[in-house]
């Protein structure tokens, strides 16, 4: 008796097979038995018709459910499929002579009735419990597996290893041969050239060889490993105990038998999908972020050129020489007539120099005067002297007109110099505010232009000096030009400034500033220009992610301080794009005017201002820009715990951080009241402080203080020394290792470091690399879960066992 024919019998009893029939016995038409059969046989053609059954998927459903004649059952050929149905047979007989005990003879008018009954089912169930007994036949081996692996006789191993030898002594002896013949130098090259490519090859190239072959295996030719799950033994048969073993294996649509998986993987499924999810943002937020940054760097490595210093070195160095050592105007006007006007104007027409720099427009000198009187005397002097000249403030700034001599009776404009005499506002002009070593200038001024020729300057610095141009109301002298440098395509702005207090001492330094006004004469420009949009993208597209973040968090987005870096980064870039534009439209003003005016002193200055701002602002943007890498990596452990220990000890070192600034204004206002007015680095306040700084960091000259006042000097840098060093810093110190302690110990796996070994895990699968993880305990708690997650069943016996259980329960 076939499997099939099994099927038949089980679920359509016939005349010849069962004890009694259904519709004419009187003892089985009793409502709580027969209609219990129905509701079963009813509930399991509609289930079988739609899903099949969970205990013998591979059966058919028709093969389950409607009678068929015997012939008209297909046979299956494979014995695995076969046995499988002989195993489902098995359960649904089970659950069969279950349901007749349930009923008893009690039940029946005929107690031989059920006893046949029970009969022929312990008779079917034999019969396959014998076939279920012998295993099934299994797969014929292919002939050449069971052979015995052939291979080379043992001496050819013998021959292998002699061929070697020889084959590496034939290439010594040529080397070296080839050696004696091309020399020691030639050798020695050969030498370094072969051991170069063996190093390359073993660590560089074959190492990426192996890794592309290894990712191309993995990703394109590697199949599916089919590995062999046990199928579960049947209940009351010694293939197993569990009735249930059958719903408990993983599903797998190649095997005969399908079995859900558990909740517990489902959820675990769930888990990880939303972690890949978030995996995967967080890997499009890192590379959109890196591009970003990548085109944040073309463009402000793309306003400097590495030209620029030695280019600055250069004229610096040409024009300062003798100026540092100018005492008075006298001297001034020496230096003028020497090295200014030699560097000013080379051999080549037009150019400074050697001849590689070009003069744009013409040097001017301008100054700046205090008026007469301008300072407040004690009532005491009022009669002992007649004039007092005040340092320079914007409030006592003389803006008046004269004429020659600083005659404010005889104004004459008729000479060509007389415009030295008159004041030019900073409008006037296109000048820009200048801060100097004592204070901060108006752009404004006095302004005498030296002309385009060495002998119309030598001619105009006479005159300004017979005239006596400098005299005791000047505070501060500057010498202005601007030249271009067209192998480097730079422009320099050159401000030479002279500065004098009232106490007559006199400050010289110079101020040079590298600028590029016209675009990029190779072929760098277009790429600069491309970052510039893709940035401007860059900052739309990220304008837009915080304007939803902001939208959605309202209030609650400025608690985060990650979010209002975000939001600085945004402003910053703006205000570089507005500077961006007003430096282009400052330099095509300044070019434009020279075009038409070229034997004029044309100022650069207000340009050169705008350009710097935007510098500034762009290395702002990227000191931001570069810190939120940290944030970006806080997928890292330590990054993350050092992250949560300075959150951790935030409250401690805000203290410590206000008890270091208390400490080190008072001790550079001491220091600053001691030796303020006898040493340099403690003239004013902030240099005092900056002095004190660099004491906590060992840069210090001790000697300047022990021999201006060995006793009080010594007793307090003893005393900052021992009081910020050795006790407050070590203290801030300590409480940050401390906190880094504590986050050590009470650690835990974060969400971001699990997401981080997910995508370690993915890397490595992606490469080809099986990484294996284990939880612990899951193996003791598998069997509850699986108990508690069992699949419902929807075959004949599940079915008929519960049609059969109501059936107890009414009867």
């Amino acid at each position: 008796m076939s499997g099939h024919e099994l099927v038949i019998l089980s679920q359509q009893p016939t005349r010849a097979n069962w004890p009694w029939e259904p519709g004419t016995s009187p003892h089985l038409s009793e409502p709580r038995s027969l209609t219990a059969w129905h509701t079963a046989s009813a509930r399991h053609k509609k289930a079988v018709t739609d899903t099949g059954c969970p205990l013998c998927p591979s059966a058919p459903a028709e093969a389950l459910s409607l009678p068929r004649p015997p012939e008209q059952v297909p046979r299956p050929s494979d014995p695995r499929k076969d046995d499988a149905y002989r195993r489902c047979l098995y359960l649904q007989l089970g659950h069969m002579e279950q349901e007749l005990q349930l009923v008893g003879p009690c039940g029946l008018s005929q107690c031989q009735s059920h006893a046949r009954a029970l009969s022929q089912l312990q008779t079917l169930k034999g019969r396959l419990a014998d076939r279920l007994g012998t295993p099934p036949q299994a797969h014929a081996s292919s002939p050449m597996a069971s052979k015995p692996p052939r291979g080379l006789p043992w001496w050819c191993l013998l021959g292998g290893w002699l061929l070697v030898a020889a084959t590496s002594g034939v290439a010594a002896f040529f080397t070296m041969l080839y050696g004696l013949h091309y020399g020691r130098a030639s050798s020695l090259k050969w030498l370094i050239s072969v051991a170069v490519s063996f190093v390359e090859s073993v660590f560089v190239t074959q190492p990426l060889k192996v890794l592309g072959f290894a990712a191309f295996f993995a990703l394109v030719l590697k199949e599916v490993e089919d590995e062999d799950e046990p199928v579960a033994s049947l209940p009351g048969h010694p293939f197993g105990p569990d009735p249930s073993a059958l719903f408990r294996a993983r599903r797998c649509s190649r095997k005969d038998i399908y079995q859900p998986p558990l909740a517990t993987d489902i959820e675990k499924m769930k888990t990880t999908h939303l972690k890949e999810q978030k995996a995967f943002a967080f890997i499009r937020e890192i590379l959109a972020y890196l591009g970003f940054l990548w085109m944040l760097l073309l463009v402000a490595y793309g306003q400097r050129d590495p030209s620029t210093y030695h280019f600055n070195r250069h004229l610096e160095h040409s024009f300062t020489q003798g100026f540092s050592a100018v005492l008075g105007f006298q001297e001034f006007f020496t230096w003028a007539n020497t090295t200014l006007v030699s560097n000013l104007y080379s051999h080549y027409p037009g150019f400074v120099t050697d001849g590689n720099s070009r003069l744009v427009g013409s040097a001017q000198i301008r100054q700046v005067r205090v008026r007469e009187s301008s300072c407040s005397r004690a009532p005491q002097l009022q009669a002992s002297r007649h004039g007092c000249r005040a340092p320079y403030s914007l409030d006592v700034e003389d803006l008046s007109d004269y004429g020659e001599g600083w005659n404010a009776s005889a104004l004459n404009n008729s000479s060509g110099l007389s415009r030295a005499w008159q004041y030019e506002s900073q409008s006037q002009r296109r000048g820009y505010p200048f801060w100097g070593k004592l204070t901060m200038y108006r752009g404004g001024g006095y302004v005498a232009p030296l002309g385009t020729d060495r002998r119309s300057t030598s001619r105009i610095l006479q005159y300004l000096f017979d005239n006596t141009w400098l005299d005791s109301l000047t505070r501060a002298v500057f010498v202005e030009f601007t030249v271009y440098n067209a192998n480097v395509n730079l422009f320099c702005i050159i401000t030479l400034t002279l500065e004098t207090g009232a106490l007559g001492t006199f400050f010289a330094h110079a101020n040079l500033q590298s600028l590029r006004l016209y675009p990029f004469t190779d072929g760098w420009h277009p790429f600069v220009v491309a970052a510039e949009v893709i940035y401007l993208l860059f900052l739309l597209y990220y304008m837009i992610v915080q304007g939803k973040l902001m939208r959605k968090q309202r209030w609650r987005y400025f608690h985060s301080k990650w979010n209002l870096l975000e939001l600085t980064i945004i402003l910053a870039s703006w205000s570089a794009l507005a500077m961006f534009v007003k430096r282009a439209v400052l330099a095509e003003r300044d070019i434009q005017r020279y075009r038409n005016h070229g034997k004029e002193g044309i100022s650069f200055s207000e340009t050169a201002a705008a350009d710097a701002a935007l510098g500034y602002i762009i290395a702002f943007l990227v000191l931001l820009s570069t810190v939120k890498l940290w944030h970006l990596l806080r997928l890292n452990p330590k990054m993350n715990m050092i992250t949560s220990a300075l959150r951790r000890a935030w409250g401690d070192i805000s203290g410590f951080i206000i008890v270091i600034l208390i400490m080190l204004l008072a001790y550079s206002i001491a220091s600053n009241l001691i030796f303020g007015w006898k040493l340099r680095s403690y003239k004013t306040l902030f240099d005092a402080a900056e002095t004190m700084i660099s004491l906590q960091l060992g840069i210090f000259n001790y000697e300047e203080v022990l021999d201006y006042s060995p006793v009080l000097g010594s007793f307090l840098i003893g005393s900052c020394i021992i009081f910020m060093t050795f006790v407050v810093l070590n203290l801030f110190i300590s409480v940050i290792l401390v906190a880094f302690n504590e986050e050590q110990k009470y650690d835990q796996l974060s969400e971001e470091g699990e997401i981080a070994d997910l995508l370690l895990a993915k890397i490595l699968s992606f490469l080809g690399i099986k990484c294996k993880r284990e939880d612990p305990g899951s193996g003791r708690e598998q069997p509850e879960l699986l108990s508690e997650v069992r699949p419902p069943c929807t075959c004949v016996s599940c079915t008929q066992a519960l049609s059969s259980s109501s059936t107890h329960e009414h009867l």
